[in-house]
């Protein structure tokens, strides 16, 4: 056989060797007991995961908490697996819409028991891609953060201020731009509409018409947010996208961030 046959043939065996060996199971570290907890979530029915110090934990409208120990954990190719007795989650890189919010997650997530097969979606936030014709939610307001903006989307963001947890300190802000530039929302506690017009620029500039705003009592740290809120808000210049984020810059240099809901 001539030597450059022989090296091509050998070079395709080498190739065919390569392409089976990525379809087989590699070994895969679970999580550790550090601090790390990775999230996933899907709809109809509603469901939880969590995935932390190598136990997984799924939640359902239909039954208890169930949790349970890693006990394998393997890639397939660029797919990851893990596996408990009567539990397995593969957590693979394609992108996901979720179903009730519309928010973009960089990761699919199928959560197999022995009744039933749940899909939904996990990883990062996907950085959004346009600026109009989204809802945004305030997660800090001159530094000052919020929980409630900065907790994953969930089916109560699209009438955040009509619908607040109970338990929660206070109401979140949001931001309604439409397609056109222009802003309504909630301060926190107040509807308000108009004033602001946002350009595709990243400028910000004054309506010629002016703002309108209902006027229910707004007491105790309703009022403190629904004031900063308002101030930054009216002030500003600017606008900008910084890893995913809406970020608002006021004539004096402060700062409004939102995350997108929709």
């Amino acid at each position: 056989m001539a030597l450059p046959r022989l090296r091509s043939l050998l070079a395709s065996c080498a190739l065919t060797l390569a392409a089976g060996c990525a379809t087989q199971p590699q070994p895969l570290n679970t999580p550790g007991t550090d601090n790390g907890v990775y999230e996933a979530r899907g709809n109809e029915p509603f469901w939880n995961f969590s995935m932390a110090a190598g136990t997984l934990a799924l939640s359902t409208p239909d039954g208890p908490r169930l949790t349970r120990m890693i006990t394998r954990a393997y890639t397939r190719g660029d797919t990851r697996h893990y596996e408990a007795p009567d539990l397995a989650v593969t957590i693979s890189p394609t992108p996901c819409q979720d179903s009730m919010s519309g928010q973009m997650f960089t990761q699919s997530v199928r959560i197999t028991t022995k009744e039933q097969t749940l899909n939904g979606c996990g990883g990062n936030i996907v950085p959004p891609t346009q600026l109009n014709a989204a809802r945004w939610v305030a997660t800090q307001l001159d530094g000052h953060t919020l929980h409630n903006g900065n907790v994953l989307p969930d089916a109560h963001d699209s009438a955040t201020d009509e619908n607040p947890d109970p338990a929660a300190d206070m109401f979140t802000p949001t931001l309604d731009i439409n397609d056109s530039g222009k802003v309504s929302g909630s301060d926190g506690c107040n509807r308000y509409a108009g004033g602001l017009v946002f350009g595709h620029d990243g400028k910000v500039s004054q309506s010629p018409q002016a703002g309108m705003s209902t006027l229910m009592a707004c007491p105790g740290a309703h009022g403190r947010v629904s004031v900063l809120f308002l101030d930054l808000l009216h002030n500003v210049q600017s606008w900008s996208i910084e890893e995913g984020t809406l970020v608002l810059h006021t004539r004096e240099g402060k700062t409004m961030r939102l995350r997108q809901t929709f």
